[in-house]
Formats: C-alpha cells, structure tokens, sequence
C-alpha cells in the first residue's frame, strides 16, 4: 500500500505488513513491485521510500530486492512500545527503477 502519495511533488512512501504465516514466499516483495511500477510508469513518480525499523532485517531485505538505495539511519525515530526504535530510509528514483530487478 502507499503509506503517502503526494503526485504533485512525485513522491510516494510504500509499506506493508504481513501476517506471520505468510513470510517467506516472496508476496511483500511482489505486491511493492507492483505497486511501485504502477507509480513510475503510470502515475510517473519520481521518488519511492520506504522506512523501517533498523533492526527489522526481513523489512530492509526487501527494501534492498526492489532496488532501493539506503540513505541513512534515524536514530531513536520511531517510539514504539515505550522504546525509541532507529528507522532505516530506504529510495529508488525513477532513472533506477526497473522493476526491483
């Protein structure tokens, strides 16, 4: 899903969340490739970002699959639970995209 779409300034965030049981066979990475051509290629996007917990190594793993680029660390950005967790910023420019390839 789009977490924000702002098509005047053509940038989009996209997120998901996936029921424990259905981890593993590639769905979350499927759906965002998608999601995210449709964006470049119809609605002609030009940036895509994804966040997520810096200790969350399965969110970053299919940030890094669809072609993102890290570009850095919030540190204590996201308080959750009664902690303050770090937040990686993942993108991909539309001149990058080719389909999570």
């Amino acid at each position: 899903m789009f977490v924000a779409f702002d098509a005047a300034a053509g940038t989009c965030e996209v997120g998901c969340w996936l029921d424990p049981a259905a981890e593993g066979r590639g769905l979350i990475t499927a759906a965002c490739r998608t999601v995210l051509d449709w964006a470049f290629t119809t609605r002609g996007m030009h940036r895509a970002e994804w966040h997520c917990r810096a200790d969350n190594a399965r969110s970053a793993a299919v940030a890094e699959r669809l072609g993102m680029t890290l570009e850095g660390v919030r540190r204590e950005a996201w308080p959750y639970d009664g902690t303050r967790h770090d937040t990686q910023d993942w993108a991909v420019l539309a001149g990058e995209w080719r389909g999570g390839a």
